[in-house]
């Protein structure tokens, strides 16, 4: 696993499923490093649409330019796999110079690199292509 490439085709998009690798103090917390992670590797304001549920239990971020669309979904798990990295992550390419096989192989290389994330990578279609930890068949 981990060639991203190898899973392009027409309109091709991937979801990168995020969790802490580490206690965390609560989910907004990890909610908002993960969107401040992804906006420096992006390199992309911070400031943009952010959407809390009434209840608290779930957190939407969003940006879009004419490069790229980039949301995050971040939800209390639910048990299984899932439950060790309920944050969704896609970023879509809309350039010319970048795919968005780029955009996730790159989110995907530098979340794991920080050390403090367990990622899963999927194409839209939920073919595994890389997870820095045993995802067994729950997916």
């Amino acid at each position: 696993m981990g060639d991203f490439e190898a899973h392009v085709g027409f309109k091709k998009d991937f979801e990168l499923y995020v969790g802490p690798a580490r206690v965390i103090d609560g989910w907004m917390r990890f909610a908002e490093e993960l969107w401040e992670g992804v906006a420096g590797i992006l390199r992309v304001p911070l400031g943009v649409f952010a959407d809390v549920s009434p209840d608290g239990d779930e957190f939407r971020y969003w940006f879009e330019n004419s490069e790229m669309s980039v949301s995050l979904y971040v939800g209390r798990p639910e048990p299984g796999a899932v439950d060790r990295a309920p944050a969704i992550l896609t970023a879509i390419s809309r350039s010319y110079d970048v795919e968005s096989w780029q955009l996730a192989e790159q989110l995907w290389t530098q979340l794991v690199s920080m050390g403090g994330y367990l990622v899963a990578a999927f194409t839209d279609d939920g073919t595994p292509i890389a997870a820095n930890f045993d995802i067994n068949d729950d997916w």
